[in-house]
């Protein structure tokens, strides 16, 4: 895995990056406490914002030891846990269906939600899983 820290030099740039680091890194902490948003999406968000401004916290995401493995599992291509995938995925529907059957009166506003669901749902399938690139892997291995 190939770290891609590329601090930035602006120190506006950098401060702004690093407060955006800890509100996207509470978000994901909360959302692993709280059904609704999916926390390792925001990890990884946070991830970004402290490759740009922050080494230290940078370095501290990955080598958590709740989370900093699926970051690193991520990072190196290896996708999404399965488990994590159906977490998420029964998250945005449950939330989603509720938001439009329930919450939402405007029609448009039910098909943009229902819409950004769909494709949040394609996103998460459409990544690797975890379990089956490390199957895959390291048959690769043994092959070679």
């Amino acid at each position: 895995m190939e770290d891609q820290i590329r601090v930035s030099r602006n120190p506006v740039a950098r401060a702004t990056y690093a407060v955006l680091g800890f509100v996207v890194l509470g978000i994901g902490i909360f959302g692993f406490f709280v059904p609704g948003p999916p926390g390792t999406v925001f990890l990884l968000v946070a991830l970004y914002f402290f490759s740009m401004s922050n080494e230290r916290m940078y370095r501290w995401m990955l080598t958590n030891k709740y989370f900093g493995q699926t970051l690193v599992d991520y990072k190196s291509g290896l996708g999404i846990p399965r488990r994590i995938k159906a977490i998420a995925v029964t998250c945005i529907v449950l939330a989603v269906g509720y938001s439009a059957g329930f919450v939402i009166e405007t029609m448009w506003v039910r098909v943009s939600l229902v819409a950004l669901g769909i494709y949040g749902i394609w996103f998460i399938l459409s990544r690797p899983t975890t379990e089956v690139e490390r199957a895959r892997r390291a048959e690769a291995t043994q092959a070679a």
